[in-house]
Order: structure tokens, then sequence, then C-alpha cells
């Protein structure tokens, strides 16, 4: 436990850091961040989780998650003038895939063509969903928000598990979960949904953020219980030991890779 505390404290003081730099010098320094958390994301998956080895291959679906970042941060591509660009990437990428799955076909069953074909594709717009929601105007807000969505439910769900959880949720994938945590967490994240609110002005919003905390929540489980699953289906504890005492970097953003979509769509539309 000592581990975790110390390790969660180095995290937070870390993207302390990192947004500063960004907001006060250059955003570039976030985006770097975004892009080197998600190729080691992509890496986690590919290599620990699919046991995929080759080096040709991890590297150029490394490579493609710091790329596709960076052509998709608007500080970035408004300099680029191509909104093409993107999706020109994303198609060299699918076929340097197949081209080393044909190369590879001895090694590579269905499941690891899935992962290697398109699973960096999905996490690398998981980030720069995090990445715009970071971005925008209010980013510090909805990123607040996002992370109250996630780590603080996680919390609540936590500590109302620990000590009133009875109703197990998903034995099966989870078994410490359960369904008091659960309902305690969302509670938690209402609560401190409405104090950021109230903080940062956005009483006009109040109802919807309000009322889109509990389904943000429900998806924040969902994608734990995801990766959790994963991990069961291959026999893994953590999907990296970058982070002592939390796993690897798909072990801290889980939950948050299918908030940041959703978040960012309802950000954009100004519903939140």
């Amino acid at each position: 436990m000592k581990t975790r505390i110390i390790s969660g404290i180095v995290m937070i003081a870390l993207v302390i850091a990192v947004l500063a730099v960004g907001l006060l010098l250059s955003p570039l320094a976030i985006t770097l961040f975004i892009a080197l958390l998600c190729a080691v994301a992509v890496y986690e998956l590919l290599c620990n989780a699919s046991g995929i080895k080759d080096k040709v291959c991890i590297t150029g679906a490394c490579v493609y998650a710091v790329v596709m970042t960076a052509v998709l941060d608007v500080n970035i591509s408004k300099y680029l003038k191509a909104s093409a660009l993107p999706f020109c990437v994303t198609a060299v990428y699918f076929v340097f895939a197949v081209i080393m799955i044909l190369k590879n076909h001895k090694d590579f069953k269905l499941d690891k063509i899935a992962v290697f074909s398109a699973m960096p594709i999905f996490i690398c717009y998981a980030f720069n969903t995090l990445l715009g929601v970071i971005n925008h105007q209010n980013g510090i807000y909805y990123l607040l928000l996002l992370l109250n969505f996630s780590s603080v439910c996680d919390m609540g769900a936590y500590f109302v598990g620990v000590t009133m959880g009875k109703h197990k949720l998903c034995p099966e994938i989870s078994p410490k979960k359960t369904v008091e945590g659960a309902v305690g967490g969302i509670v938690s994240a209402v609560i401190v949904a409405l104090i950021l609110v109230l903080c940062f002005n956005r009483s006009d919003k109040i109802i919807a953020t309000l009322l889109l905390t509990i389904p943000l929540c429900i998806v924040g489980m969902l994608g734990d219980l995801f990766a959790s699953s994963i991990k069961r289906a291959v026999g893994i504890k953590d999907y990296g030991t970058l982070i002592p005492g939390h796993g690897g970097v798909l072990d801290r953003v889980d939950s948050i890779l299918l908030i940041a979509p959703i978040l960012y769509m309802f950000v954009n539309f100004g519903v939140i």
C-alpha cells in the first residue's frame, strides 16, 4: 500500500507539472506526454497482453501511436493543413500490419491478428479524445470532470465496497467489486461533480452535468471490467510494471479511455 500511495503522489505531481508546462509555456508538452502514454499503452497491449514479440511489429505500432497523436492535435494540425492526413496515417499503419501479419503468419492466430491490426487504432483514438478534452478552452474543468467520473468514482467504490459491500457485481471478472461499492462510487462522483460545477461557475450546465455523471461513471466501470476481462482471459495480473503498485499505463487509464470519447462528444456539442 505504501508503494501504491507513493506512486500515486508521483503520478499526480507529474501530471500537474506537464499541465503547468503545457499551459504556461507550450501546449506541445501535453501533446508529447499524451503521445508517450499512448505508445506505452499500445506496447503493453501488444507485447504484454497479446504476446506479440516481433520488435518491428511493436515498434511500428508505437510509432503509429505517436504520429497519430501529433497529426490529430489541434495545435499541430493547423500547420499541416491536411485534413486527410490522419486517415492516410491509419491506412499506412493498416497496410503495415497486414504485411507484418503475412510475414509472421505462423505466429499470428486470429486473436493476435485482430489485436495488432485494430486495437492500436482504437487506443490512439481514445487518447486523442483525451487530448481534445484537455485542449478545450475549459480543459482543466473537463479534465477534472473526467477524473471524477473515473478515479473519484473508483475510490468511492473501493471504500464503500470495503466497508459495506455484500453483493458481488461481477465475481467472475473482478471478485472484489460489489454493487454497494458501485453505488457508493457514483454517489461520490455526483457530489464531487456538484462541487466542480459550482467552483468553475458552470451552474448553467448543472442539471446536465449531474445527470450525465451517473451514466459516465457506469461507462468507466464498464471500461475497468472490460480491461480486467482481457487480463483474466490472457492470464496476467497487470498490463505492465511501469508504475510500482499500480501496474502499467493501461491499468491506470482503462476507464478513462472509454469515458474520454463520450465526454469529448458531449463537450463538442455543448451539452456539458
